[in-house]
Order: C-alpha cells, then sequence, then structure tokens
C-alpha cells in the first residue's frame, strides 16, 4: 500500500517554542516522517553547539488523561543513542541533519499502534527547543488479504485513528469515482467486490472528509490473478499457416506462492485437438497453444481452462480462418480468361472490410505492392480478361476499427499460351474411334483397287494372248502371268 494524502501542507520551517501542535497521518505498513526543524535564525546563531553536546529527547505522550511521557529515542551529548523496545530498530534521526537544524523522526515500518502524540525536546546549554506533532495513523485492509483468482470476491474497509467521524468518504478506482453497479457496492468506509476481473487489478482509494475539513486518502493495491486484458478474443490466420492463440495470465502464479496451476484446451464443437499447449515452464504464466497448418475445418471457438486453488477461469478465444476462393481451378490461368478472386473468412463479426493489393512477383511483403496499382476495397477482386500483367501475388487482406486483423495471398500464374491454352481438350475415347475410323477406311480402299483390276483381267484375256505374241513380250509376259498367278 502506498499512501497518497498523508497530510495537510506543513511550514517547511517551524520555530516551536511555544508548543503548537501539528497533526501528520501516515499509512500502516509504510515510513514516515515527524517533523522538527529549527529557524534558519536559530540555526544561524547556534551552529557552532548544534552538533558537539547536543541532547535530542523524542517522547511519546501516553492517554489523554495520564499525560504520561515513554521514551522513543535519545541522543545524548556523547553521541550514544538510546531507543524503546517496542520501536527498536523501527526509529532514527538523520545525524548529520542537526547541523541544519533537523531533528525530525523517521518511522519504518509504521504500524496502527504508533498512532498518538509525539514530542521532541532539544536541549544545549540552558537553550530549550521542543515539537509537538500527533501522528494518526490509516490503512486500507482487504478480506481475503491474499491475491483474487478471477471471479472471487473482496472486501475492502478504510481505517482511520482519526477520533472524529467522517463526514463524506469516495471510493476512486483508477482516478475513477466508483459507483453502485451489479459487481461494485460502496457502504461506507467498506467497498465490496464481487466477481472479480482482471481490470480491477490496480489501487483502490478511500478519501474521507472531517468535520473541520480535513481530508485522508489512503490506497490499496489490490492484485486479481486473471487473463491478460489485451489478449484478442479472434486470431485470424491464412490456411496453411501456423495459428496461435494466447492464454496468457497477467501475473505468475508462482510469484505469490501459488503452485500447481492446472492448464486444459478444448474445441467448442467437441473434436479432438491436433496440437497441445507448449507452456513457458519457467514461469507458469504463458498457456497458448500452437495450432500447424490450420485449415477451412479448424475455423472456430476455442476454450483455454486454468485451475488455480481450486478455482477454474476461462476464456474463449476464436479463430477465423482466411482462404482465397477462385472461379476457375487449375495450376494456371489461361490468358483472355474470365477469373474471381473470392476472400473467404469463416468468422464474421460484421465491423470487417477486406482490401486487395497487387504485390511483387518475387516478394510477398506488401510494402514492396506496386503504387501504380489502385487498392481494390472489398471480398471479391474479379479479372474480366486475364493477362500476363496480372501475374504476382494478390494479397486479401482483413481490417477492423483497431486495424488491420490478418491477410491471405494468392499466386496468380498465366498460361504461356492464350491459343494452346483456349484449345478445348478432346477425350481419349473420340481420339481412339477417329484412328479406328481412319484404318478401316484405308482397308477399305485398297481392297476395292484390287478388286477393280481383278475384274479387268478377266474381261481382256484374248488380247493379253496377242500381246504376248508380240517379239519381245515374251519374257515380259511371263512374267505378268508369274505375277498374276503370284496374286491369285
Amino acid at each position: 500500500m502506498t499512501l497518497v494524502l498523508l497530510f495537510c501542507t506543513l511550514a517547511f520551517i517551524l520555530q516551536v517554542t511555544n508548543g503548537e501542535k501539528y497533526r501528520v497521518w501516515g499509512e500502516e505498513g509504510t515510513h514516515v516522517t515527524l517533523p522538527c526543524y529549527l529557524s534558519p535564525q536559530t540555526v544561524k546563531d547556534n551552529l557552532r553547539h548544534l552538533y558537539k553536546g547536543l541532547e535530542v529527547y523524542w517522547v511519546r505522550h501516553g492517554g489523554s488523561s495520564s499525560m504520561k511521557r515513554h521514551l522513543v529515542l535519545e541522543v545524548k551529548p556523547s553521541g550514544l543513542k538510546s531507543l524503546a523496545h517496542s520501536m527498536m530498530r523501527r526509529v532514527t534521526v538523520w545525524d548529520t541533519g542537526f547541523l541544519k537544524g533537523n531533528f525530525s523522526l523517521q518511522i519504518k515500518p509504521l504500524l496502527k499502534e504508533d498512532a498518538g502524540t509525539y514530542e521532541a525536546r532539544v536541549r544545549h546549554g540552558k537553550e530549550d527547543w521542543h515539537c509537538l506533532v500527533e501522528l494518526g495513523v490509516v490503512s486500507v485492509t482487504a478480506h481475503p488479504s491474499r491475491p483474487l483468482i478471477e471471479s472471487e470476491s473482496v472486501r475492502l474497509n478504510c481505517n482511520s485513528s482519526h477520533p472524529g467521524n467522517p463526514t463524506n468518504i469516495l471510493w476512486f478506482h483508477r482516478n475513477v469515482p466508483v459507483r453502485t453497479s451489479y459487481r461494485l457496492h460502496p457502504m461506507g468506509q467498506t467497498l465490496l467486490i464481487t466477481e472479480s476481473v482482471s481490470s480491477d487489478t490496480g489501487h483502490w482509494v478511500c478519501q474521507l472528509t472531517f468535520a473541520e475539513g480535513e481530508i485522508i486518502a489512503v490506497r490499496y493495491n489490490l492484485q486479481v490473478i486473471g487473463f491478460t486484458e489485451q489478449a484478442p478474443s479472434v486470431i485470424y490466420t491464412a490456411a496453411g499457416s501456423d495459428a496461435h492463440l494466447p492464454c496468457v495470465l497477467n501475473s505468475n502464479p508462482r510469484t505469490y506462492g501459488i503452485s500447481g496451476v492446472a492448464i486444459q484446451w478444448g474445441y467448442m464443437a467437441g473434436r479432438e485437438l491436433k496440437a497441445k499447449p507448449t507452456p513457458s515452464y519457467e514461469n507458469r504464466q504463458d498457456f497458448t497453444l500452437h495450432l500447424p497448418t490450420v485449415g477451412l475445418n479448424d475455423a472456430g471457438q476455442y476454450l483455454c481452462k486454468i485451475t488455480i486453488q481450486g478455482v477454474t477461469i476461462i476464456q474463449n478465444v476464436t479463430l477465423a480462418v482466411m482462404a482465397v476462393i477462385t472461379s476457375t481451378v487449375g495450376p494456371r490461368i489461361p490468358e483472355g480468361s474470365h477469373l474471381v478472386l473470392i476472400c473467404n473468412l469463416s468468422y464474421h463479426t460484421g465491423k470487417e472490410h477486406f482490401q486487395w493489393k497487387w504485390l511483387d512477383l518475387e516478394s510477398s511483403n506488401s510494402s514492396q505492392s506496386d503504387s501504380s496499382r489502385p487498392v481494390k476495397w472489398g471480398p471479391i477482386q474479379e479479372f474480366r480478361q486475364v493477362s500476363s500483367r496480372d501475374a504476382g501475388i494478390w494479397e486479401c487482406s482483413a481490417h477492423g476499427p483497431e486495424g488491420k486483423l490478418g491477410s491471405v495471398q494468392y499466386h496468380l500464374e498465366t498460361a504461356a499460351s492464350a491459343q494452346l491454352a483456349s484449345l478445348p481438350s478432346v477425350p481419349t475415347e473420340t481420339i481412339f474411334g477417329l484412328l479406328l475410323f481412319f484404318l478401316v477406311a484405308l482397308l477399305s480402299i485398297i481392297a476395292l483397287v484390287y478388286l477393280r483390276r481383278r475384274m479387268y483381267s478377266l474381261n481382256f484375256q484374248a488380247l493379253d494372248r496377242i500381246v504376248d505374241a508380240l517379239p519381245g513380250k515374251g519374257e515380259k509376259n511371263g512374267s505378268q502371268k508369274k505375277t498374276l498367278q503370284s496374286e491369285c
């Protein structure tokens, strides 16, 4: 706990020979200074006597009726110090400050029982100076006093040693006044916090105002172990890449002596996870889930359950997978053809908007995009006639109120020849039928020629004999007959 406002403004230099009382407020568990200074003129007149042969007494007055004094600290002319047993090792004075007229008493740590009236007496020869200070103690106590686990309740009590009752009481959290709500219930000097959340971590201030106008404020540092506030609830990942679902605590339970933290990841649809969490065993604070090579089937809601001291806290993380759907299937797109790219997102909040951008062929870095190509807003990128100039990497990015959410890339490759790419594909059955048809036609022609020659030879046998009788034709006719015979 740290003190916000301890006391009203005090004069730095005090001439306290008249015994005027000043009030100082300190917070329990911290340190406090009870001021006692001499005026500059007094210091100047007695400078050579202020350190040698000086006696300093700090005493505490008893009850208001007896005014009995109890020794707190004594510094003898020899420099020897005596301390009260109850305040041993908790009180001290700044010896070298005596030369500057500073005889203030420091108490550390301050206890609730230290509240009361303190008097300092400074003697040197016949000179006698004294200071009178009333010390008040304020504190905020918590029940339970240990760090909370998210969803637990706590009661804060504002305590003060002031004899009067406060006329006004205010509670603040992060400099904002606390109003009654379903979780916060201010009831005078008590504040009840139910169903605590991690954002309740921090300072809670109690401000007391009394009838004489005195204002006292003290704060309590509340610790709530829960999930980090900055962790996103939706993770956007491109299909085919790895995903990391965050599940991080705002503080390490071991810091507060808490061990035995149990972690369990689950899928809302009941499907078994294909990966396990990889917690950092050094601090047992980060339980992020790593999912390798995610696809559209991995999209959905995941639950991270952490059990600490029998209390289970749950965080819901949604995995949104981004993918590009094309109107044409194939590794290469023929030039001149029509192409539509659709940026598909498995989860929508209704606040996303999309942007298409062309990137360099040799780099997927969006910072190297061609500035001459206009950025297209919307989930659809259409190419009426694909050209070689369209080849490259097209990136679709999703944006929300908080900025860029995620992106996915599509590598567009065009066919080398538009004519070859535009030829229709011929089925194998058609090609086999054509070959068979040409083979049958060729055999038919050969058979037809053979029959025609055979019929010609049968119709003109007498003419063949006359020709054979001609001089020089015998050998030739013999060969022809031999040929005909062989053909027959």
